[in-house]
C-alpha cells in the first residue's frame, strides 16, 4: 500500500502540468457529498457492532486498520496498514477504544457514510482521522489542498488557483492548479520559517531559446523551446487574507510561465464552496487532523476556530480584536441569536483548540 500511494505521488504531481489535479467529475461529487454530509447529526458507534469490519483510518499521514483480533478475550487490533505491524491491542468499553500501553483511548462517530474516529490522549483530544477505503484515489489523500483551495490573486491583478479552476467565476482560461504539497522537507535550514512547501508546474514547457553553448545546456530549462522543466519550488505561510512566501527556486534561463517575483502575496478572493463563507469554509465540511493544523501558527488557528462561529452569525463580545477582524469581513452578518453548530464544527472547533493550546 506504501510503495502503492508513493508511486501515485510522483504520478500525480509529474502530471500536473498536463491534466488537473482531480478528475473533474469525481471531485464535484465528493464535494457535494461533503455538503450533504457536513449537518448531519454524528452517533457514537458501538464498537462490538463493528467485529465484522476492517476499518481503515486517515490521519493526514499513515494510514491505519482496526481490525478484530479473533481472540476469546474479544479485543480488537490497531494496526499500521503500510508496514502491517500491530500498534496496540484494543480493549472495547461500550463506545470506547482502550488502546492498551499507549495512554491512547478512542471513539467512532458516524454521520451518513461518513465515519471518524476521535483520540483522545490523556482525556484529551489528540487528532481527528477520517475512515477511508483502502482503494482510495490518491487525490483524496490531499487534505492540505482541501484546506486551501480557492481562487487568489496577486497585488497586480494575476490570478493563481489551488484546485480546478471550474469551480470559480472569472477565471482565465489558462490557469492552472499550483501542484502537490511537499511538507517533508522543513528540515532544510531555507524552509523552516514556512509553513508549507509546494513545487509548482512539474513537466512545465519552457519558453526558452536553444541554448547552444554545451556547458549552459544542462541549466534548468535550457533546451531550449518546448522543454520540459523542472519545478519552481514554492515556501508560503497562511495569513488572515490568503497566503504569502517566497519563491525559492525558480528557472534563471526561462521567460516561464507563469512569471511571478521572488516574494508574493495571494489574497483569496473566491472558494470553491460557494455556500460557505470565509478563508477556510472546509472547516464545516469535513473533518480536520492534526497534520493539517500543526504547522500553522496561534493566530491563525485563532482566526480559523472563530470563522467557524462566525458563520454561525455569533457576537464576539468578549474578543475586540476578533470582532473587529470579522466586522471587516462583507460575508459576516452577527444575529441576535447564534445558530448551533453542526457535530462536524463542534469536533473541528475542539481539535484547533487543542492544537491551538499546544503553541508556545
Amino acid at each position: 500500500m506504501k510503495r502503492f500511494l508513493s508511486t501515485l505521488m510522483m504520478i500525480a504531481i509529474t502530471a500536473t502540468a498536463f491534466c488537473q489535479r482531480y478528475p473533474v467529475e469525481e471531485l464535484n461529487e465528493w464535494r457535494a457529498q461533503l455538503i450533504g454530509q457536513s449537518t448531519q447529526t454524528f452517533t457514537t458507534l458501538k464498537l462490538e457492532s463493528l467485529r465484522d469490519e476492517n476499518l481503515y483510518f486517515w490521519d493526514g499521514n499513515n494510514m491505519y486498520i482496526l481490525t478484530d483480533s479473533g481472540d476469546e478475550n474479544g479485543e480488537f487490533l490497531w494496526m499500521n496498514d503500510w508496514t502491517n505491524k500491530v500498534i496496540s491491542t484494543v480493549v472495547p468499553k461500550g463506545t470506547t477504544g482502550i488502546m492498551q500501553d499507549t495512554g491512547l483511548s478512542f471513539t467512532i462517530h458516524q454521520a451518513g457514510d461518513m465515519r471518524v474516529l476521535e483520540l483522545m490522549e490523556s482525556g484529551k483530544l489528540s487528532d481527528l482521522m477520517v475512515e477511508v477505503k483502502n482503494n482510495q484515489e490518491i487525490w483524496r489523500f490531499i487534505d492540505l489542498h482541501d484546506m486551501l483551495d480557492g481562487l487568489y490573486t496577486t497585488p497586480d491583478g494575476k490570478q493563481y488557483v489551488f484546485g480546478l479552476p471550474e469551480m470559480f467565476e472569472g477565471v482565465e482560461r489558462d490557469i492552472t492548479d499550483p501542484g502537490v504539497f511537499d511538507v517533508t522537507r522543513q528540515e532544510e535550514e531555507q524552509l523552516r520559517q514556512w509553513e508549507y512547501v509546494i513545487d509548482f508546474g512539474e513537466g512545465r514547457i519552457s519558453r526558452g531559446t536553444y541554448v547552444e553553448d554545451p556547458e549552459k545546456r544542462n541549466m534548468p530549462g535550457a533546451g531550449g523551446a518546448g522543454a520540459l522543466m523542472g519545478p519552481m519550488t514554492w515556501a508560503f505561510n497562511l495569513t488572515n487574507y490568503g497566503v504569502e512566501g517566497k519563491v525559492l527556486r525558480d528557472e534563471p534561463t526561462v521567460d516561464h510561465y507563469p512569471d511571478i517575483t521572488e516574494d508574493f502575496q495571494l489574497t483569496k478572493v473566491q472558494s470553491p464552496f460557494k455556500n460557505v463563507q470565509g478563508l477556510w469554509p472546509i472547516t464545516s465540511l469535513r473533518p480536520l487532523n492534526y497534520q493539517m493544523l500543526r504547522n500553522l501558527p496561534k493566530d491563525i488557528l485563532r482566526l480559523m476556530r472563530n470563522e467557524i462561529y462566525a458563520r454561525h452569525g455569533e457576537k464576539f463580545t468578549s474578543d475586540a480584536s476578533i470582532q473587529a477582524y470579522f466586522d471587516q469581513q462583507s460575508w459576516y452578518k452577527a444575529l441576535p441569536k447564534a445558530s448551533q453548530l453542526t457535530g462536524l464544527e463542534r469536533l473541528n472547533v475542539r481539535l484547533i483548540k487543542a492544537v491551538e493550546d499546544s503553541k508556545k
